[in-house]
């Protein structure tokens, strides 16, 4: 096998890319933006690796304005070994199925496990003290998720989560006036949709808040056919949540930290 690196550069190499991808809903991420992808500006790079004319593996970079770099990948070993050895790897999070593949990682700071879970048909409740939360609340959001060690959000300043709650779609359970804990539709791809940054406040926590939050997200997308979330493989608190709400595990993940500092 004589494998090859492209880049993809035009709607030829998505059709192909997309075919390739299979619709695995833990490639729910290079899905999403292979199908929003502008071939002439944006923050994603598709690469792919191929034997002939058979694609063999598909790699996205996406780049952060933080200037921290996504890497997710789908494929044989082969290829990602060979995709991973053109790229740069400084300052990085690769995310990849774990198939006891951590022979490519001897450099790598620190490897997390993850587990992709999905629900079928999502029928959750809807809960009074669950809101969507608007751009007015940014304070109020910026002081639970900056509680949240290992991410990017106790870095952000206030209108960068002014900005957040602008465009993004989060959710958030209030105890009293107090915002206790939230969780964001992370994207919609056809009929699938990811729930991701789940946080709850420490003072909050073992009260099923985070759940409310889910259900209710749950409840208001299910005329959607899946919901996807990843998890920390090192979290049974939350899997046992997710369990409850119907989330079954997918597959395990490999989180790959060069040299961020974040976690899952």
């Amino acid at each position: 096998m004589v494998l090859q690196v492209r880049q993809m550069g035009g709607w030829y190499d998505k059709q192909r890319i997309m075919r390739f991808l299979r619709n695995d809903y833990d490639n729910f991420y290079l899905l999403f933006d292979l199908e929003n992808y502008n071939f002439l500006m944006g923050n994603s790079q598709f690469y792919f690796a191929r034997d002939g004319s058979d694609m063999s593996g598909v790699m996205l970079i996406y780049y952060h304005s933080s200037g921290v770099k996504d890497i997710w990948f789908s494929g044989n070993d082969e290829s990602f070994d060979l995709l991973l050895r053109n790229i740069d790897r400084s300052k990085s999070l690769v995310h990849m199925r774990f198939n006891g593949n951590l022979k490519f990682f001897d450099d790598a700071d620190r490897i997390y496990h993850e587990y992709c879970m999905v629900v079928d048909k999502p029928n959750g409740e809807k809960d009074k003290s669950v809101r969507l939360l608007s751009a007015d609340a940014h304070q109020q959001y910026g002081q639970l998720m900056s509680q949240w060690q290992g991410t990017r959000f106790p870095s952000m300043g206030k209108e960068e989560f002014r900005n957040l709650l602008t465009y993004s779609t989060v959710y958030g359970y209030y105890d009293g006036e107090n915002l206790a804990s939230a969780a964001t539709l992370g994207a919609v791809w056809k009929d699938w949709f990811v729930i991701s940054s789940v946080f709850t406040d420490p003072r909050y926590r073992n009260r099923g808040y985070a759940g409310k939050v889910i259900s209710t997200i749950m409840s208001n997308y299910n005329h959607l056919s899946k919901g996807i979330l990843y998890v920390n493989k090192e979290n049974p608190a939350a899997i046992n949540v997710y369990r409850k709400l119907g989330f079954k595990v997918y597959s395990e993940e490999l989180w790959v930290d060069y040299g961020t500092g974040l976690v899952p």
